[in-house]
């Protein structure tokens, strides 16, 4: 940012140091929404002792951490009237509580179920799908041994099974990864299918314990290793996709410690990148922009404290290209760009790629959710779309 200014009583001007595509979408994240000017600044800004007051159509009336959150309808929206009076939003980690809690009445749906059939066994329980452009995926240090070695990075990509993945824990509901990017993530620089073309072409890692041995042989580490990695306990995936890992990872030599750790402790370590080694992250959109993931993952700038560059991944070729792909408008010109970054990051397995989930939630019958994709924690679906049935 170079420079922000109240250009006039209604209009804020932001000049940048240079062009950036995603800037369009920066503004209207959460880091976008307008308080009161007094409470910016306040330590005790979003506690139990001081609410926020945005300019949304429900009021926050109640915070009780790790607990609830209860919003009640304003009178005096500016945006028309919301239709539900009162919304609890309660805290039930555990997906089988969660179940039991809506067999019971006591809520009425949910975002993020990963075990389908169950929800749609309740009954008078509507299951609804989508898109989820997220993507689970492995990230490897190459700034430290064994990391270091390509054929490590490339024995273990030939050892996830990711159609067993898929099939066992998604239950069909998603599909094996062979890149970062979701297809659907290229929308507006290529449709899927000749992003699916495009794939094709890129090195693919398939799972083959054969090709893994023959790779880790290469290694400077032939007679394997041994290697750490922590898991979030509130992931529904990674401890079970680690456990798979381990086991094929086992049979060719290397030994995989999982060791399951609190989601806040787990990301705060992710974060400090020290002693990265292998890690396992699922990724979400902030925006469906096809240069946010490469920019995140594969950019020199995020292999760094509070970056997301976990595999310390650099490359100026890469770099580079993500510099057009984020500066460039025309949809051609970012494509080509971007296919460039995919081809490199692929050829040195910079991150080792797992499946692609799809989206599901369950809402009991009586109620209505339309317009529900992929971005469903940046839309205010209590206004559009939400609703009981007619």
């Amino acid at each position: 940012m170079d420079s922000v200014e109240a250009t006039d009583p209604a209009t804020v001007t932001f000049k940048l140091k240079s062009p950036n595509v995603q800037f369009q979408y920066w503004a209207a994240l959460m880091a976008g929404f307008l308080f009161k000017k007094d409470q910016l600044g306040n330590d005790d800004l979003g506690t139990p002792d001081l609410l926020p007051l945005g300019t949304g159509p429900y009021k926050l009336v109640e915070f009780v951490p790790a607990e609830r959150v209860v919003l009640e309808a304003r009178d005096d929206y500016w945006g028309g009237k919301p239709v539900i009076k009162k919304i609890t939003i309660v805290a039930i980690p555990d997906e089988q509580t969660r179940i039991l809690a809506m067999q019971n009445g006591d809520i009425d749906g949910t975002f993020e179920i990963s075990d389908m059939d169950q929800w749609k066994a309740l009954g008078n329980v509507d299951v609804i799908t989508g898109t989820s452009l997220e993507v689970y995926l492995l990230t490897l240090d190459q700034s430290a041994a064994p990391f270091d070695d390509i054929h490590v990075r490339k024995a273990i990509s030939y050892a996830v099974d990711r159609e067993g993945l898929v099939n066992a824990l998604l239950k069909g509901n998603g599909e094996p990864a062979t890149a970062l990017n979701p297809p659907e993530m290229w929308a507006g620089i290529m449709p899927p299918d000749e992003v699916r073309k495009f794939y094709a072409t890129l090195p693919a890692y398939q799972f083959d314990l054969e090709k893994a041995k023959a790779e880790l042989k290469q290694s400077k580490y032939p007679d394997g290793f041994e290697v750490t990695v922590p898991s979030s306990n509130a992931s529904p995936y990674q401890t079970n996709i680690l456990q798979s890992v381990s086991e094929n990872l086992r049979q060719i030599g290397i030994t995989v410690k999982v060791q399951e750790v609190d989601r806040t402790q787990w990301l705060a370590g992710y974060f400090r990148h020290e002693n990265l080694g292998m890690q396992i992250m699922a990724y979400s959109p902030d925006f469906a922009d096809a240069a946010n993931y490469p920019n995140l993952f594969f950019g020199s700038a995020n292999a760094a404290k509070d970056g997301m560059n976990g595999s310390n991944f650099k490359n100026a070729e890469v770099d580079k290209a993500l510099a057009t792909a984020n500066e460039k408008s025309d949809p051609k010109e970012r494509g080509e760009a971007l296919k460039q970054v995919f081809k490199i990051a692929n050829e040195d397995a910079a991150v080792v790629p797992i499946f692609w989930p799809g989206s599901a939630m369950a809402i009991r019958s009586k109620y209505k959710l339309t317009g529900y994709n992929a971005l469903w924690y940046n839309i205010p679906w209590a206004m559009r779309g939400f609703g009981p049935k007619a």
